[in-house]
This record gives C-alpha cells, sequence and structure tokens, in this order.
C-alpha cells in the first residue's frame, strides 16, 4: 500500500495516520498487526551501559551503584533493570545512495548476521532503506526471515536523506515503543537531500528514548586513494559528525568501518553493548510541563567506572495529549 504525497505533505496509511511528513516514508510490506504501547511520559528512563578503565563493560551492577542528576538536582531512583529484563525495540536504517555502492553486499550481508545473533524472543526489528526517500521496508517483526528478507531487497537509489530517516523512524515507529530502543544507523553521514535539519532529527532522537550507533561506511575509509579507474580517485566523501553527534547525544557509539575494522566486528561490538545495557527510570521532581530540554547526568558511585547515557530528554508541554 503506497502513500501519496500531495503538495509536500504525506497522506498516510491507517496504521500510520495522524501525521504529517516532510518527506515521502513509503511502506513495501503490510503493518505489522502487533500492538504498540504508549510510553508513560511522567517516567523518564535511561538505557546505560558502563565500562571500566581498559573499556570493558561492566555486568551485575545495581541501583545502588548509581546517582541520578537532571539540571543539577539529585533525583530518585525508581526502576532499575538489566537488559536481559526488558525487550529490545531495533529499527536498522541502511543508506541505499550511490555513494556506498561499493560495500552495500558486505552490509546486507553482516547485518542479517547481527540480527540472527542479537534479536531473542519478544524483541523486535524493522528495517528503513533510505537515499533521496525514506522506505519502511519491513515493519516491526520477530521473524528473521522477513527482516533477511527486506535487507537482500534494498536496492542503490539516488541522493542521501539521514536527517529525514531519523526523524522518521523516532517520531513515527519508536515513539510509540516501550523498553529498550535502538537504532543502527549505517551510512557516510552525509546528508544530500533531507527537508528536516539536523536538530529536528535529534530533538526526535530524544524524545524517542532510542540509543543511536552509527555506522560510518564512507567508502573513502575502504579505499582512501581511490579505486583503480574510478572517476572519483579521491574516493567518496562523508560526514563523520553526523553520526558521532547522534551517537554522543543519545548514548550511544558511532564506528567507521575499514578494512581492518569490518562490518562484521563492528556489528559485533554493538551486540556486546546493547547485552550489557541498564536501564534506570526515575519520575523527574520538575513537574513543570514546559516542553524544555533537561540535562541528564548518571554519576556511577565507582569513580573507575564510565558511563555512556543520553544527555536529556524533552520535558512533555501541558497541551500534550498523552
Amino acid at each position: 500500500m503506497k502513500p501519496l504525497l500531495v503538495m509536500g505533505a504525506l497522506i498516510v496509511p491507517l496504521a500510520l495516520a495522524g501525521a504529517l511528513y516532510p518527506t515521502a516514508l513509503t511502506t513495501s510490506t503490510p503493518q505489522s498487526s502487533q500492538d504498540t504501547l504508549k510510553v508513560d511520559v511522567a517516567l523518564v528512563n535511561v538505557p546505560l551501559s558502563v565500562i571500566d578503565r581498559h573499556g570493558k563493560f561492566i555486568p551485575s551492577l545495581t541501583a545502588k551503584d548509581f546517582l541520578v542528576e537532571e539540571d543539577g538536582r539529585r533525583q530518585e531512583i525508581k526502576s532499575f533493570a538489566r537488559e536481559d529484563e526488558l525487550p529490545l525495540t531495533l529499527a536498522l536504517l541502511i543508506d541505499t545512495s550511490p555513494s556506498v555502492r561499493p560495500v552495500i553486499d558486505e552490509e546486507k550481508q553482516t547485518a542479517v548476521g547481527f540480527l540472527e545473533s542479537v534479536l531473542r524472543a519478544k524483541d523486535e526489528a524493522l528495517v528503513i532503506g533510505f537515499d533521496r526517500s525514506v522506505t519502511l521496508v519491513q515493519d516491526f517483526t520477530d521473524n528473521i526471515r522477513e527482516l533477511k528478507r527486506a535487507i537482500d531487497g534494498l536496492e542503490i537509489g539516488s541522493g542521501t536523506s539521514v536527517y529525514d530517516a531519523v526523524y522518521l523512524a523516532c517520531d513515527e515507529k519508536l515513539s510509540q515503543e516501550t523498553g529498550r530502543k535502538a537504532i543502527i544507523l549505517i551510512s557516510d553521514g552525509e546528508d544530500t537531500a533531507s527537508k528536516l535539519r539536523f536538530n529536528s532529527a535529534l530533538v526526535a532522537a530524544h524524545k524517542s528514548d532510542a540509543v543511536i550507533y552509527g555506522i560510518s561506511n564512507s567508502v573513502r575509509t575502504f579505499f582512501p586513494y581511490g579505486r583503480r579507474g574510478s572517476r572519483n580517485p579521491g574516493g567518496f566523501g562523508g560526514d563523520i559528525g553526523t553520526l558521532r553527534k547522534f551517537s554522543d547525544e543519545t548514548g550511544g557509539t558511532t564506528f567507521v568501518a575499514t578494512d581492518q575494522n569490518g562490518f562484521r566486528k563492528i556489528f559485533d561490538q554493538i551486540a556486546q553493548e546493547l547485552r550489557s545495557q541498564y536501564n534506570i527510570g526515575y519520575y523527574s521532581s520538575n513537574t513543570a510541563r514546559d516542553g524544555r530540554f533537561r540535562q541528564i547526568k548518571i554519576i556511577p558511585r565507582d569513580s573507575g567506572y564510565t558511563v555512556k547515557a543520553r544527555k536529556g530528554y524533552y520535558a512533555p508541554k501541558s497541551t500534550d495529549s498523552h
């Protein structure tokens, strides 16, 4: 079922009704029949991971091992969970612009292997491909075969809409889900076609509570001096800074794919981090519904530990319907 694009506003199918988009999120498969749950906006959820001085993830911590501050004020932890106690909702966003053609096959193969190793009972994933447009190739499902079919079917297009892809994934899909939420954003990071700006995508990411893991697939990292016979001897460009900003703000990590640090190794690292996550929940002592950004700081009681978590969140507005 194809949505219609009229005067720059997207008329969407019933399953996606209620939102007008600045870009076309098309759907190539039927919408999932599985129900979604509204997020309780009063509870602030903070996914996080903890590493020691050697960069190793720390297991078996408890709520007593952390302090939480919001805008400098101490908060009381109300919920604490390890990763295996919460379902994972995963969005795989894959750049299909011409610049990634030399590495797209390896991306597809290792992405499928990643999903096979990460997804467990009650976990779900979706696949979005983006070039000049943004396409929901496969909606949320726990069926690996359907996800593999969606990834294998991705084709090279034109242009790159990184910001639009992140915005649509977060605003329309992940914002409706509960539990742990993560985005795997595979791109050279150089946006050439989005109708939205970076800040709009980042705000949507914060509001969705999703952690973004960026993978830079810039051809320059594979062919730093260009490929023999290439019309572009300097290789293709990219903007890893965009990927890093998304990751840093949401508590994720950005990786650079190279001959030495291939996609399989990167996906293994992301899988390890996802399996080492915790989730802290608290009710903000600031009851104002002003829609402002509030800074979050998670402090480990052990000074030898480093916490990776999102920088903050947007408070609800008094006019919010939920």
